[in-house]
């Protein structure tokens, strides 16, 4: 992976941490990632994208582990501080 993808995927992992969501709705931070993460894969050289996918998932790992993941009926419900 080049520079600007590693790069990349380290600044959505600091986007990622709880106190830049607190008080937001899990709505925002989905549209807020997903953006992101196709604004990162369409700024990917070819040769790039497998490890970039590989890098991304794990991204999406520590978002689960955030307690991020949330069923569609609570997108609008307000992220509480982190116990």
């Amino acid at each position: 992976m080049r520079d600007h993808s590693t790069i990349a995927v380290g600044e959505l992992y600091q986007g990622i941490r709880h106190e830049h969501w607190q008080g937001r709705t899990y709505r925002e931070f989905w549209t807020w990632f997903n953006d992101r993460c196709i604004e990162i894969v369409g700024q990917a050289e070819a040769e790039d994208l497998e490890a970039l996918g590989i890098a991304l998932l794990d991204v999406r790992d520590a978002v689960e582990a955030g307690g991020y993941m949330v069923g569609s009926d609570r997108l609008d419900e307000t992220i509480e501080a982190a116990q």
